[in-house]
């Protein structure tokens, strides 16, 4: 074979070497990736079942739908919610909204029934079981005098109620609900195991024509049986920031200063987000006295609140409703 066809030759079998290296370097690319997985394909979330109702029989007391709602400017502070906060930051106590699940940790609500029709007092009978479907029974700590609480509003948040179920032998709770409107109600159990506090809620549907409440405007007094009741905060409402809200009685122009303990203390408060109804349970400061009741509380996160005051006096728990605003 002459030169030029031996260089002719070379050359071919050049550009057949490059192009099977280059062939070979795209099927085994080591920075060729997969696909991402879609949104939300890995993510999981509780469901959340259904809750509320207005309960009556038994040992509970509540605000009925004609009871005129009061909104107050006054306080709390609150906190973003778990998970959402800047790194470094954490909620103060009594900022952490609960009840928006059936679940929690491995404990769980099981009612006995979630649909009622509204033709008068019906058996509301539920079990608080462990993650291995073992019924809770001997484990609860008291709190407030309770071993646990069942707090049941539309959720309009027209209707409230807060009432003491008995437990049974084998650990079931029951109570006697008074479902005569229609709507969705959210019941809520407020517990305490293991020193950890939790409040599990489900929904209840009573059948019939539904026409939902519009939330009322905010104003700091509200009144009940010729009693008023004035809410204040110590600042201005602001997610995320702890406020003192101040509850004075009177009753003619004069303080109440005769007061009677309900659950151990001088006042009792549950604040209730709107949209979701995330629940806020608080505690009175009971280093103030006479006619005043101060609750320290943060609220988590902007929008408005509808907070439920319970005081007794007289032999007699009364309640009344206030719509806050809290800033972002």
């Amino acid at each position: 074979m002459n030169v030029p066809a031996r260089l002719a030759a070379f050359a071919a079998m050049l550009g057949l070497a490059f192009g099977g290296a280059a062939l070979a370097g795209a099927a085994i690319d080591p920075t060729k990736q997969e696909p991402a997985a879609a949104a939300g394909e890995h993510g999981g979330g509780e469901t959340q079942a259904a809750g509320g109702d207005t309960p009556h029989g038994g040992d509970g007391h509540g605000a009925g739908a004609a009871q005129p709602p009061v909104a107050g400017d006054a306080p709390a502070g609150e906190h973003a919610p778990a998970g959402d906060a800047p790194a470094g930051e954490h909620a103060s106590a009594g900022s952490e909204l609960s009840g928006l699940a059936v679940s929690q940790d491995g404990i769980t609500l099981e009612p006995d029934r979630t649909y009622f029709a509204g033709d008068g007092p019906k058996r509301f009978s539920f079990r608080i079981v462990d993650e291995r479907g073992r019924v809770v029974r001997d484990q609860y700590e008291r709190e407030a005098e309770r071993e646990l609480h069942l707090v049941v509003v539309r959720r309009d948040t027209a209707i409230y109620e807060h009432v003491h179920p008995r437990k049974g032998e084998d650990g079931t709770w029951s109570v006697d609900l008074e479902l005569r409107e229609p709507g969705v109600y959210r019941a809520f159990a407020d517990f305490q195991i293991d020193g950890q506090k939790r409040a599990l809620a489900t929904d209840l549907f009573v059948a019939g024509d539904f026409e939902p409440s519009p939330l009322p405007a905010p104003e700091p007094v509200d009144e009940i049986d010729g009693y008023s009741v004035e809410v204040a905060s110590s600042q201005p409402l602001q997610a995320g920031q702890a406020r003192t809200l101040t509850f004075s009685i009177s009753r003619g122009g004069r303080p109440m200063e005769d007061l009677q303990p309900y659950l151990g203390a001088r006042g009792h408060l549950v604040a209730l987000r709107e949209g979701d109804l995330g629940y806020l349970h608080v505690h009175p400061d009971e280093g103030v006295g006479g006619s005043a009741v101060a609750f320290g509380a943060t609220f988590p996160t902007a929008g408005r609140y509808r907070l439920f005051f319970q005081f007794k006096t007289g032999g007699r728990v009364r309640t009344v409703a206030y719509t806050v605003e809290v800033a972002r």
